[in-house]
């Protein structure tokens, strides 16, 4: 019997807490318009809050990938109090520049929590792992996008910003409840410790995992203004936000089984396809096609995401890489937004495109090296057939 099917999922407080630590991205369409809402924020600069929050996110996962071992355990329940600080912050701070900083501190902190929890996540079952905890993050997803739209209307669009504060005080509850452990002793966590080399094949998936979410959020982070220039109303985007999530977290289910019912290079492939729909359907300014479009980037999102982070992770089976492929994610959920509003600034709406694409294709590419690597004898099989 394969050891790694009878482990146990981590725990509950630790998967919790890695969904609360990326539950951001997922809701941003709605929280930007909000933003708008509270704050007059033009919706041209809604790239640059997302870049700010996710470069402050990729920092703070660097910084668990090399220093995880000399930080106390504290460290992880204080970072979520700072970004409680800064989510109530947010909703009083109406200039730009002010934004910004308060959104590069919000995802520092949160990038800590979330690589420190999904990395401890991953060690075990890791394909289940972050199937679990995409699962999780997007129920509240779906949670967030119905509720603050309705909360916006009764109470005003502050109001609303204020709840969003709920997130990080979750999280703090779940960490000092045992959402975070101290790292077992003799583990090679360290350069000067020397880990276990990770496998090309493992550089290949995490390599595609970067490039997917880097896709993803090239096109997450202009959606919200996409359909607000398209007429699309607040309510509309709420709604296909919150469908999208439960789509995403049904797919989550799909994707968890050990063993996949479709290869992962046609995974990126259709994925891809999905990713690529809101640029076609919501310049097209109807409702149906919008929500069409967000529910086909979710359910790609999510399953090309989750099938190959984990087996990035069960590649790499090193408490260094592991870190690393959860890296990956903060690090794509900048690289999009920035390379987005780079292309969108200079070529517009054909930019968007061409980079979107053009991050697939290195995501697909990866992926066939990697499933050739990992499945060898396979792909030599049929040749020979």
């Amino acid at each position: 019997m394969n050891p790694v099917r009878t482990r146990a999922i981590a725990g509950v407080p630790t998967i919790a807490a890695a969904a609360i630590g990326c539950l951001q991205p997922g809701i941003d369409p709605v929280f930007l318009t909000i933003l708008t809402s509270a704050h007059g924020l033009n919706p041209d600069l809604h790239g640059w809050i997302v870049g700010a929050t996710q470069g402050g996110m990729a920092l703070g996962a660097l910084l668990v990938w090399r220093y995880r071992p000399v930080l106390p355990t504290l460290a992880m329940p204080l970072a979520a109090c700072i970004a409680l600080l800064c989510s109530l912050a947010t909703a009083f701070v109406a200039t730009f520049p002010a934004l910004l900083a308060l959104r590069a501190a919000f995802g520092l902190m949160m990038g800590i929590v979330y690589t420190d929890a999904m990395s401890q996540a991953a060690a075990q079952r890791p394909v289940a792992a972050f199937g679990a905890v995409y699962l999780i993050q997007l129920i509240l997803a779906t949670i967030v996008a119905f509720a603050l739209p309705v909360l916006s209307d009764m109470a005003g669009a502050r109001a609303a910003l204020l709840a969003l504060s709920a997130a990080p005080l979750a999280a703090i509850i779940l960490l000092l409840s045992g959402g975070t452990t101290r790292l077992p002793t003799g583990i090679a966590t360290t350069p000067a410790e020397a880990p276990t080399p990770a496998a090309p094949a493992a550089w290949a998936y995490a390599i595609a995992t970067f490039a997917f979410i880097c896709a993803t959020m090239m096109v997450w982070s202009f959606t919200g203004a996409l359909a607000l220039r398209s007429g699309i109303d607040e309510d509309v985007i709420g709604l296909a936000v919150a469908l999208g999530s439960i789509i995403g977290a049904l797919t989550a289910l799909t994707v968890m089984r050990e063993t996949p019912f479709v290869p992962l290079p046609l995974t990126g492939l259709l994925a891809g396809v999905g990713l690529l729909s809101p640029l076609v359907l919501t310049p097209l300014r109807q409702d149906t096609p919008f929500i069409v479009a967000i529910l086909l980037l979710n359910i790609g999102s999510t399953a090309i995401i989750v099938r190959a982070s984990g087996a990035a992770a069960a590649a790499g089976n090193d408490p260094l890489f592991r870190r690393f492929v959860a890296c990956t994610h903060p690090l794509g959920m900048i690289a999009g937004p920035v390379l987005g509003s780079i292309l969108t600034a200079s070529s517009g709406a054909s930019g968007l495109q061409a980079g979107a694409l053009a991050a697939i294709a290195v995501g697909c590419l990866a992926l066939l090296i990697a499933y050739q690597r990992s499945r060898g004898p396979f792909f030599r099989q049929q040749a020979a057939a």
